[in-house]
């Protein structure tokens, strides 16, 4: 195998010279920002009579990423060396002020042989890619399904059920197109008619739309027209709804499209890709969720990340339970002891940074008739401010009436193709 360079989000693998089997590591994972800070050049990163490092680990911005790379011969030996292209970053000068190059790019070369010894992460086992971030991958045309007058025979409907299951499985969330008026018949999309929704303090049923007088304690952001960041709902809850849906009556005139990220594997992408530290305090500092309105108070203490007792057998640690993430109901951190509490500050912005990055959101534009579900134990939603009387119609749904529901349409599904 030749010498390879492959650019990832956060890092570079490099993949070396190898003669298969070999018991030598076949490549290896580096950061950006140390590839960077390690530039070998004598063009200011090093001194060009003593070759000791010039520049200052702190002006190399940590989530710098290389504009391009490539793999060159040294002019030198002739043997292969990674070339990375950076654009400027600011330096200090002699006085230590920061002051900007004016070079328009920065080139790093990397010998391959000095990459291997320098080294600090051969073949990792364990590494996590982006969470699904192409809308396209979750969204389901619902009149693909229908017939031309109307209706949904037994195949079609089961085919659109195991459609809902497979997304919901694989990405946490689906987004249905042209489904319909009738919030009710929507519900028993995805559980059984002897099922129910999950009531909460703010009805059945809410409608979410600024001048709101159908639902109870709409003191809240929802019922108004600004934007609601990321965040999972009913943090403050002993028991959270497993799901929820959002159908489109009105969209708004301007704005107040919805977002959402996969949070299971964000914090997987935070715990192996970019800080081990920021995702175990999020898994282990308490967190107390207050929601206090005019008629109603409710409180919960819990990590933002919940992990579960159960040990995940490949890589024999707890998994992943629960997101509790909600900047609106999250009350004054009293459990952090003074020395600690930057630290975990630090550790919430790193994880936020993380979910406002466009390539870990999934956006969608809500046209009347459109849905969205989610799973809110493992996604986070959100909206963009908006103006016009955008109207959505949110619904609670339980978990195991879900999964119930949308697996025997899904075993039914797969019977009937068996038999056609």
């Amino acid at each position: 195998m030749s010498v390879q360079v492959e650019l990832k989000p956060d890092w570079a693998r490099v993949r070396f010279n190898s003669v298969e089997p070999s018991a030598e590591p076949t490549f290896a994972d580096f950061h950006y920002f140390w590839l960077r800070h390690n530039c070998l050049c004598l063009n200011g990163c090093r001194h060009t009579a003593t070759k000791e490092r010039l520049i200052d680990a702190a002006v190399v911005p940590l989530e710098i990423r290389p504009l391009r790379a490539s793999v060159e011969t040294s002019s030198t030996d002739g043997t292969p060396a990674v070339s990375l292209v950076w654009a400027p970053i600011p330096t200090k000068d002699d006085t230590g002020k920061l002051v900007v190059s004016d070079e328009k790019e920065h080139v790093s070369l990397f010998p391959v042989e000095w990459l291997r010894e320098n080294a600090y992460s051969f073949e990792r086992e364990y590494s996590h890619e982006l969470p699904p971030h192409d809308t396209a991958l979750v969204t389901i045309d619902y009149s693909r399904y229908v017939q031309e007058n109307g209706s949904l025979s037994e195949i079609d409907s089961v085919q659109y059920k195991a459609a809902l299951f497979d997304k919901l499985q694989k990405y946490g969330v689906a987004v249905i197109r042209n489904r319909g008026d009738s919030t009710e018949d929507i519900i028993y999309d995805f559980i059984d008619p002897s099922a129910d929704v999950i009531p909460t303090h703010f009805g059945r049923i809410e409608h979410l739309r600024t001048g709101n007088t159908e639902n109870t304690n709409n003191d809240q952001l929802g019922y108004t027209n600004s934007a609601v960041r990321l965040h999972t709902d009913l943090c403050y809850a002993e028991e959270v709804p497993g799901f929820q849906f959002l159908h489109c009556i009105r969209p708004a005139d301007v704005g107040g499209e919805n977002y959402f990220v996969h949070a299971e594997s964000a914090a997987n992408y935070l715990k192996t890709e970019v800080n081990s530290r920021a995702y175990e305090l999020l898994t282990t500092v308490p967190v107390k969720f207050d929601r206090k309105q005019a008629n109603f108070q409710a409180q919960l203490v819990s990590p933002i990340l919940r992990l579960s007792d159960e040990i995940d057998p490949e890589t024999n640690e707890r998994k992943l339970a629960q997101v509790r993430y909600s900047y609106f109901t999250q009350g004054a951190q009293t459990k952090v002891p003074f020395s600690q509490l930057r630290e975990w500050y630090e550790a919430q912005q790193v994880w936020d940074k993380l979910l406002y990055r466009d390539d870990f959101q999934l956006k969608a534009e809500l046209q009347a008739g459109d849905v969205v579900i989610y799973d809110n134990f493992k996604v986070l939603h959100a909206r963009n401010g908006f103006s016009g009387p955008r109207h959505m119609a949110g619904v609670y749904l339980n978990s195991a009436d879900l999964w119930e529901h949308l697996g025997a349409a899904k075993a039914r599904a797969g019977s009937l193709e068996a038999s056609a």
